[in-house]
Order: structure tokens, then C-alpha cells, then sequence
């Protein structure tokens, strides 16, 4: 019995429709972004453990670095490359905003009131200039 292993293993995203696709990533970050935000809502209001919410949001992370890692893979063509730059660029302040809710989820562990409230001024800018980015994406389509 002979068994052929293939020499290039690596996963390819072969993308035709750039317009689609990157619609199609949209609606990916926005359940991930609406999940997370309900949940930090329920840390928030201590219907969640800390340590409950930093399991979801690690998941959401990783699942929004799996997206700009498949958009940044993807090949856009050159029209499409400001606009596919800006949504990664958005989606990394996403994650941004992901390790600061993180961040209070270990200090709520701690009592730490003071720091939490400086942080969340931080979510705040983060997300705002994540939707200040998914705009100029919009913008920049072709």
C-alpha cells in the first residue's frame, strides 16, 4: 500500500465575489460583535461571572482574528484593497475593544471600580472608531 501526503498543506480562500464575501464577513462580525456585547452587558450587570464572560469573549476573539486573517488572505483585487483594509483594520479594533472587556472582567475578580470606569471610556472610543472604519470601508468600495 502506498499513501501520497500532499507537500503543501496550507489552506487557500479562493474569493471571486469580493463584494459578497466581504458582506458575508460583515455579518459575521456584527453577530460576534452583538454577542459580545450583550454578554459584557450581562457582566456588567453581574448576571454573568467574570470568569463566564472571559471564556466568550476569548471565543469571539478568536473568531474575529480568524476573519481578518481570511480577509487579508483573500486576494482582493486592487479596487477592492482600501475598502478590504479598512474592515480589517476595524475588525482589529474590534478585537481591541474585546481584550479591554477582558481586561474589566479581571478587574470586577478585584473590586478595582476606579480603573473599570477609565477602561470602559476605552471600550467606547474603540468601538467608535471601529465604526468610524467599517464607514470608511463602505466608502471605499468600488
Amino acid at each position: 500500500m502506498v499513501y501520497l501526503i500532499p507537500e503543501d498543506t496550507e489552506m487557500k480562500i479562493v474569493v471571486s465575489d469580493f463584494e459578497k464575501y466581504l458582506d458575508i464577513t460583515k455579518e459575521k462580525s456584527t453577530l460576534e460583535s452583538v454577542g459580545i456585547d450583550e454578554s459584557f452587558e450581562k457582566l456588567m450587570e453581574k448576571k454573568m461571572s467574570p470568569n463566564e464572560y472571559i471564556g466568550i469573549a476569548k471565543v469571539s476573539s478568536s473568531q474575529i482574528n480568524s476573519l481578518i486573517i481570511e480577509l487579508t488572505d483573500s486576494g482582493a483585487t486592487q479596487e477592492w484593497v482600501e475598502s478590504y483594509v479598512n474592515y480589517i483594520n476595524a475588525l482589529k479594533k474590534l478585537n481591541e475593544k474585546i481584550t479591554e472587556t477582558i481586561v474589566v472582567a479581571n478587574l470586577m475578580n478585584g473590586d478595582d471600580s476606579n480603573s473599570i470606569n477609565e477602561i470602559i471610556a476605552k471600550i467606547h472610543q474603540l468601538e467608535t472608531e471601529s465604526l468610524d472604519l467599517i464607514k470608511k470601508s463602505d466608502n471605499t468600495r468600488p
